[in-house]
């Protein structure tokens, strides 16, 4: 079935009087974005991905029921301006259309940007991320909570991905060397890593800034697709791929005094740096559009990031991101 149609399948079990449904983007999800005869606005997510590696596990009816658990919390217990997650007439925040599960939030007003471009939106960003980070810290998730985690299994599981493509000529044999060498010393650190309510729990996973909303000065995280469980630290090593070196330590620090670093934080940032970059090419592998530009993206992280650190050197907060 067509997804607009799905849509409108899933539309008409809210109590919604929409006007207009527009389609917006597809990545995890299509996102509709509806506008009902008041002018309210919503975003209505057909949980179809047109990533085909992206693991089956996130379109989970308990799963993406967990993630909507998680911002009703945080909608009740923050001040925070987020996607308020939305029932259906039955009572249900996942709407099934078949084999389709789709859900619905409010819209967040504001302006979406590709890259971070003041200092002001850099802070406000690091301060809304230890919001969510002090909320976590104090939630308790109730039993029938279910979200992925960051562990070793999916970072292999990327590499698994990567390395055959290099017998298909899609990637470069040494290129890919370094990139297992990098993936296999940061899960051994991530193994190590204490899990307490201060260092561990459930995050955003996605703080980049297509997924925040600018107003006013202030930053609002949307898009809570990606949430699970995990070091905190994962969030800011999201960001930082979108903050240049020279300003990732101010921007760590703006976060520092809202929520405490614990101790070898860059050492931590690093490690899921470069897990999280794995994961990121193995989601490239399963959009065409992506993975054309694969082979170059995954050279330059072997010669800069994932190179220097395979040889110990640190990369946080030196040399030229991949944008460069």
């Amino acid at each position: 079935m067509d997804l607009a149609i799905i849509a409108q399948h899933a539309l008409a079990q809210y109590d919604i009087n929409a006007v207009s449904v527009s389609p917006v983007a597809q990545s995890g999800a299509m996102v509709f974005k509806i506008e009902d005869h008041h002018g309210l606005l919503y975003s209505l997510r057909v949980h179809k991905s047109k990533i085909s590696t992206l693991e089956t596990m996130w379109t989970r009816r308990d799963v993406l029921e967990s993630e909507l658990v998680w911002l009703d919390a945080l909608n009740r217990d923050t001040h925070l301006t987020l996607p308020m997650p939305k029932r259906n007439r039955l009572g249900s925040y996942v709407t099934q259309v078949d084999d389709i599960s789709c859900t619905m939030l409010s819209w967040v007003e504001g302006e979406q940007k590709q890259y971070f471009t003041s200092d002001q939106e850099l802070k406000s960003t690091a301060e809304m991320t230890a919001a969510l980070h002090q909320h976590a810290s104090m939630w308790q998730p109730p039993s029938s909570f279910i979200r992925p985690t960051v562990h070793r299994e999916r970072i292999q599981n990327a590499l698994d991905l990567l390395k055959p493509k290099v017998r298909e000529g899609l990637l470069d044999a040494h290129d890919v060397q370094i990139l297992e060498a990098a993936g296999e010393k940061a899960m051994a650190l991530l193994d190590t890593l204490p899990q307490n309510k201060m260092t561990w729990g459930v995050l955003h996973g996605d703080i980049v800034p297509p997924n925040i909303v600018f107003a006013d000065g202030a930053a609002h995280p949307i898009d809570f697709g990606a949430c699970g469980f995990g070091p905190f630290l994962t969030d800011l090593a999201i960001t930082c791929t979108f903050i240049h070196p020279t300003a990732r330590q101010q921007y760590i620090d703006w976060y520092g005094k809202h929520f405490p670093l614990p101790n070898e934080y860059v050492a931590q940032i690093e490690a899921l740096f470069i897990s999280l970059g794995l994961i990121g090419m193995r989601n490239a592998l399963g959009m065409p559009e992506s993975k054309q530009g694969l082979p170059t993206h995954a050279k330059k992280c072997a010669s800069r990031e994932f190179g220097r650190y395979v040889n110990g050197e640190g990369f946080l907060f030196t040399g030229t991101p991949c944008w460069e």
